[in-house]
C-alpha cells in the first residue's frame, strides 16, 4: 500500500513561489523574461531560474512551449486555484492529524478576517450543524 504524500512536501519553495508570481503576472514568459524581473531586485543566475522553471513545468504548474527558438512558459493553474488547492490540502492534513490544535489556531485567527469572510465561515458552520441534526 502506498503512503499518502505529505502535502507539506508539495508546497513551493521561496524561489519557486517568486518564479510563479512572475509567471502569473506576465501570463506568458521566457526564462529571460522571468530572470530579468527577478534580477531587478536581487542577484540571481539565469541558469537557476531556468532550472526552477523546468522543475515547475515537471510539477505541472507551468506549461513549456518548445515551438520557438526560446522556450515559452505559461501558468497551468491560476494563482487563486493554486492557493485554494494548497490551503485545502495542508489544512485538511493538519485537521486530520492534529484536530484540536489546528481548530484552536483557526478559531484564534478568525479575529483577523474581514466581515464577508466571517459571514462565510458562520454559514459553513451552520450548514455543518444542520447536517449533523
Amino acid at each position: 500500500m502506498s503512503r499518502r504524500k505529505d502535502p507539506l512536501e508539495s508546497l513551493l519553495g521561496p524561489l519557486e513561489q517568486d518564479v510563479m508570481d512572475v509567471a502569473w503576472r506576465l501570463g506568458d514568459a521566457t526564462v529571460r523574461d522571468v530572470h530579468d524581473q527577478l534580477a531587478a531586485t536581487r542577484k540571481i543566475a539565469y541558469t537557476t531560474v531556468m532550472t526552477t522553471m523546468t522543475r515547475l513545468a515537471a510539477k505541472g504548474l507551468l506549461r513549456r512551449d518548445t515551438a520557438g527558438l526560446a522556450h515559452r512558459y505559461r501558468p497551468m493553474v491560476s494563482r487563486e486555484h493554486y492557493a485554494r488547492e494548497t490551503l485545502s490540502s495542508v489544512l485538511g492534513w493538519l485537521l486530520e492529524r492534529y484536530p484540536e490544535p489546528a481548530a484552536s489556531y483557526l478559531a484564534e485567527v478568525v479575529d483577523a478576517v474581514d466581515d464577508v469572510t466571517l459571514d462565510q465561515l458562520r454559514s459553513a458552520v451552520e450548514r455543518r450543524r444542520n447536517l449533523e441534526s
